[in-house]
């Protein structure tokens, strides 16, 4: 139960302390005075959203503190224990969330700082709030699945989990394997491709490299063969003179002249080593002539090597390469991508596997969901039946329809295989069609007045809130909402923020808000009429306005006496 309720510099309200009782709390005031800020307020408990208009003008920061009894809220207690979050006072639990204008929001659980996640978790267990025009939302076709499910045992409810296990790993399956097919798996083709044009024209990194130098070789033949020429001549003469080689012999043959003897033995060292010169040179001779002959290029080979250097550079520009290095780069990368690739094709293979096996069983688990889910559908009819006669649908029938999802390929959904549609009539005679066809604003309120008894039950909430479910209902259908409050709130706490004296005169604590302004401030305070005269007087504004005439306040009594009062 929610215990007690701080607001402060929140809004239009400037500081508020909000001791609640347990049953049916109604919060009353004038259109326009505010009721809903407490509304607000407590959903900022739950991690709603905050904003910095929620604070109050010239104030610097607006905090929302709710104290809650636990004792019917064992979860929830294992819970804070189990996340060390456990308060000062056994089986109590303070949730406050604190807005600043600097965009700095914090949210405590029992005075420790939380994400705001944590917070909202912890509030899911404890409220629920059914806010204004939501009907439609509420018994949208999409949400109605969500309904069907909080029927479903515990078997049922551990096969919906089971399913969305299954349903998490195909939808991760299926990602890596979308990811493989968009990565180079998805340029086999053009890889493929690419490689094969180098292979074909025998373009390997050394060939490109060998092509190249070639090239350059060719380029500078003509200054290459000049100065090995040059060599020749000054090695070995020509017409204008003698060369080197035939030089050193005629210096060796004068050398030797001379008689290697006496002061002249070092001769024979000298001659010895002119002899050495004179072989050196011829060795270096023949090595040049070698060299000299590798710049004989044949007019075929010249050709060819032109048509490969021009293929290399169309391939550069082809695959945005700059330079030769770029393009053996470029080669090698191809090269290990389609080894890549044949790894991925392997690992396609296995996912594919694995996503064959996990739609399989999806669908398994999806037909038992469904049948666990027709059961409930059985539950649900009988048990919101009997809810709806209690708010004066005598003759109601309810049914559950169910429209399988056809399965395609590789499609499913987070929900199952079900697509469900709520149909009633409510009336003798009408033809049981679409709730959302059949039924006014009136009948509205109150069959989502009987799910929600029903789901608070099955849920297990200590605390709902209502804020103007009255909208579009008045007289018997009032009272009625009003004595369905009544009953759904013994055991636990109601909230509702009505319009109606018809619903506030069954109220176990009657709030008033009001709305004060001295024309430059306006600020609203929340009152509690813990006198039955003054819950009397407050009854009769609603039917009347202010000043509450004498039949305003007799029917006001009789209303009290009729709800029990």
């Amino acid at each position: 139960m929610l215990r007690e309720l701080v607001i402060k510099d929140f809004v239009i309200v400037d500081s508020q302390h909000l001791e609640l009782n347990d049953g049916l709390v109604a919060i009353t005031g004038e259109t326009g005075t505010g009721k809903s800020l407490i509304i607000d307020a407590i959903s900022l408990l739950k991690g709603g959203r905050a904003v910095e208009d929620m604070i109050r003008r010239d104030r610097k920061s607006a905090l929302i503190e709710g104290l809650f009894d636990l004792s019917s809220s064992p979860d929830l207690i294992q819970w804070l224990e189990d996340n060390e979050l456990t308060g000062e006072i056994p089986g109590e639990v303070v949730l406050s969330r604190e807005i600043h204008r600097n965009g700095k929001n914090r949210a405590r659980i029992n005075g420790r700082s939380v994400p705001v996640g944590w917070l909202k978790e912890t509030a899911a267990m404890l409220i629920d709030i059914y806010g204004q025009r939501e009907h439609e939302r509420f018994l949208a076709s999409e949400n109605q699945l969500n309904i069907l499910d909080d029927f479903l045992d515990e078997t049922g409810k551990k096969e919906r989990e089971h399913y969305r296990q299954k349903y998490t790993e195909w939808l991760r399956i299926k990602h890596e394997l979308e990811q493989l097919m968009a990565g180079d798996l998805s340029h086999w083709t053009e890889l493929k491709f690419a490689f094969q044009e180098f292979e074909e024209m025998g373009l390997s990194p050394e060939k490109i490299n060998e092509i190249e130098g070639e090239f350059r070789l060719l380029a500078n033949m003509q200054s290459y063969c000049s100065a090995l020429d040059t060599f020749f001549v000054l090695m070995e003469g020509n017409e204008s003179g003698e060369g080197i080689s035939t030089l050193l012999s005629r210096l060796t043959f004068e050398v030797e002249k001379i008689p290697a003897e006496g002061k002249f033995l070092a001769l024979n060292g000298i001659v010895g080593n002119l002899r050495n010169i004179e072989t050196e040179l011829q060795e270096i001779a023949s090595e040049v002539a070698a060299l000299r002959s590798q710049l004989d290029y044949s007019t075929d080979k010249i050709e060819k090597l032109e048509k490969s250097v021009a293929e290399i550079e169309r391939l550069k520009r082809k695959y945005h390469c700059r330079t030769t290095s770029e393009l053996i780069g470029y080669r090698k990368s191809i090269e290990e991508k389609l080894l890549e690739v044949e790894r991925q094709t392997e690992k396609k293979k296995q996912l594919e596997e694995q996503l064959k096996n996990c739609q399989q069983e999806l669908l398994d688990s999806g037909e038992m969901l469904s049948q666990h889910r027709q059961k409930a559908a059985e539950i649900m009819k009988n048990r919101l039946e009997e809810e709806l006669k209690q708010l004066a649908f005598t003759k109601v029938k309810f049914e559950v329809s169910f429209n399988p999802i056809p399965v395609e390929q590789k499609k499913f959904f987070a929900t199952g295989l079900d697509n469900v549609g709520f149909m009633i009539s409510l009336n003798p005679g009408q033809p049981i069609g679409p709730v959302m066809e059949v039924i006014s604003g009136g009948e509205l309120s109150r069959l989502v007045l009987g799910i929600k008894s029903i789901a608070l039950e099955m849920k297990n909430l200590p605390v709902m809130i209502f804020d103007e479910i009255d909208q579009g209902v008045g007289g018997k259908t009032a009272f009625w909402i009003g004595e369905k409050l009544k009953v759904i709130a013994s055991g636990r706490q109601i909230i509702c923020v009505t319009h109606l004296p018809q619903i506030a005169c069954f109220a176990d604590q009657h709030l008033r808000v009001d709305k004060y302004t001295d024309g430059q401030d306006t600020w609203a305070e929340i009152s509690d009429l813990q006198d039955r005269e003054m819950q009397l007087q407050e009854l009769a504004r609603m039917m009347g306005g202010e000043n509450s005439t004498v039949p305003a306040l007799q029917f006001a009594e009789t209303l009290m006496e009729r709800a029990g009062k």
